[in-house]
């Protein structure tokens, strides 16, 4: 092969893109150092539903008094109750990109370490907790009352309001803003650089169902089973019941620390922020600037 023009360089090639996959796979590599932290989804997912039991007899009883039906004891015990959740789900998710971010630093972050860090930002997770949970019902409301019309703007608000506080928890933690900041900080990251974020979320939600519905089938065939009549069928049945539920555990746990991982590099990217141990390659495109059109 001959070059007819040697002093001609070759035209500069365009940069490559990250995929979903490589994010992820980048965020697993980090978990696996902090495996010690997957403990913190499962905690998360127990103290979320303690606390709003907790809150919800309470709630329920005081709006059931006041209001004189059970309905709307019912709602606002709902609403203490999705509040008390929110609280410790964000609190938890806190906690672990904290780990994240530590791990992403070079420090070695302990499960009694991300949760003291996360315990002082309480102000904050308080704040975007009581935010995102209004939301969250002003939203609900909206659908009952507008049926189907009301379903179908639910939906997209839902969907906005999913991308535009997408790295709200991830800004509280790193800058320790206020909610409605934290929110406008999120949609500022986002607005002109996006791609392999909701790439990436799609890419994992999709894993997910796939996953889900695999597990939830063997469940199904292992109830059959078990209520076949047949011994033999009957003890294959429960051990498949216990395997998928053992199943369903860890591969919820695993996705949910893996995406809170996954949503703490794509910040540090984001906001320019060095994050050691994570390919540049998997980043390179992560937030590709959007082309603006000249008017």
């Amino acid at each position: 092969m001959t070059i007819d023009n040697p002093g001609m360089q070759p035209p500069a090639l365009p940069p490559t893109k990250a995929t979903g996959r490589e994010i992820l796979a980048a965020s697993w590599s980090m978990l696996k150092v902090d495996k010690q932290l997957l403990w913190i989804p499962v905690i998360s997912a127990i103290a979320s539903l303690i606390a709003a039991v907790i809150l919800f007899v309470p709630g329920f009883l005081l709006g059931r008094s006041v209001g004189g039906t059970d309905d709307i004891g019912g709602y606002l015990g709902g609403a203490l109750a999705a509040f008390a959740a929110s609280v410790v789900a964000i609190y938890f998710q806190a906690a672990l990109i904290i780990g994240a971010n530590q791990r992403a630093e070079g420090e070695q972050p302990t499960i009694g370490g991300v949760l003291a860090a996360a315990w002082r930002l309480r102000g904050p997770i308080l704040g975007w907790a009581l935010l995102t949970t209004t939301v969250g019902l002003a939203m609900r409301a909206l659908e009952e009352r507008l049926g189907f019309l009301g379903k179908f703007f639910g939906f997209l608000g839902g969907l906005a309001w999913a991308i535009v506080s997408f790295l709200v928890v991830p800004v509280v933690v790193a800058e320790g803003l206020g909610p409605v900041a934290a929110v406008k900080r999120s949609s500022q990251l986002l607005r002109d650089t996006w791609g392999t974020s909701l790439r990436t979320t799609l890419r994992f939600g999709l894993l997910q169902v796939l996953v889900s519905f695999g597990l939830t089938a063997a469940f199904i065939v292992g109830i059959v089973m078990a209520f076949s009549g047949s011994v033999v069928f009957t003890t294959a049945g429960v051990v498949l019941i216990v395997a998928a539920v053992s199943a369903f555990i860890a591969v919820v746990t695993v996705f949910t620390a893996i995406s809170t991982y996954a949503r703490a590099v794509i910040y540090r990217y984001a906001a320019g922020l060095a994050t050691p141990g994570v390919p540049q390659a998997a980043l390179a495109g992560a937030f590709a600037p959007k082309k603006r059109r000249r008017g």
